[in-house]
């Protein structure tokens, strides 16, 4: 669990019977983190009463969308910057969860609010695959290399080399992976040729 502690003073008791969006944020992320460490420590993922993972994916979504300005990750907002305060916070086995538990279109906005990733977070992340009903799943695929490329190229590289080298890559991962890499590279070069360019 996060260092975010229960019974906060002057917390009044119908803030627990809140609905979650009517919360705040550090009371969704509290709420969210006692459900992912609750999932993690049972030993019957199936347990009557917990939130499976994917029943835990909308609630993260509804807390970036609160906090992190919106689709476009504009993490540069006071709530934006209140939530990563936030997050600096939570142990890295809950944020992997998280990350586990997040849906791909919520990667490059809570990579983009957290100030360092893992190789764990990483791999995690890149092996998310849009869903069958995306029209356009390659931008997507590219969004999430791009997240977890602005946090580190170390790590992206890594990341992808544990995924190929790994037993199980999504399906034409390496391919994606080479063309994302291509088209980087040549963002590189035509920044060099012009460096006044927007």
């Amino acid at each position: 669990m996060a260092v975010i502690k229960k019974g906060a003073t002057g917390r009044k008791w119908y803030e627990n019977y809140l609905p979650f969006v009517a919360k705040s944020p550090a009371m969704q992320l509290e709420w969210l983190l006692e459900r992912l460490s609750r999932l993690r420590s049972a030993e019957d993922p199936e347990k009557r009463g917990l939130l499976s993972r994917r029943e835990l994916t909308p609630y993260i979504s509804l807390l970036l969308d609160g906090n992190a300005s919106g689709k476009k990750a504009k993490t540069t907002s006071v709530a934006g910057d209140a939530l990563r305060d936030l997050l600096d916070r939570v142990r890295p086995g809950d944020l992997l969860l998280m990350v586990e538990c997040a849906e791909i279109y919520d990667i490059p906005r809570l990579f983009g609010l957290l100030r360092t990733i893992s190789r764990e977070q990483a791999v995690l992340a890149m092996k998310k695959t849009p869903p069958p009903y995306e029209k356009n799943p390659l931008l997507v695929v590219d969004r999430v290399f791009h997240a977890v490329k602005e946090k580190s190229p170390e790590i992206l590289a890594s990341a992808a080399e544990e995924i190929m080298n790994g037993g199980d890559p999504p399906r034409d991962f390496a391919a994606n992976y080479e063309r994302f890499r291509e088209i980087m590279m040549d963002e590189h070069i035509l920044g060099m040729l012009y460096p006044k360019a927007n």
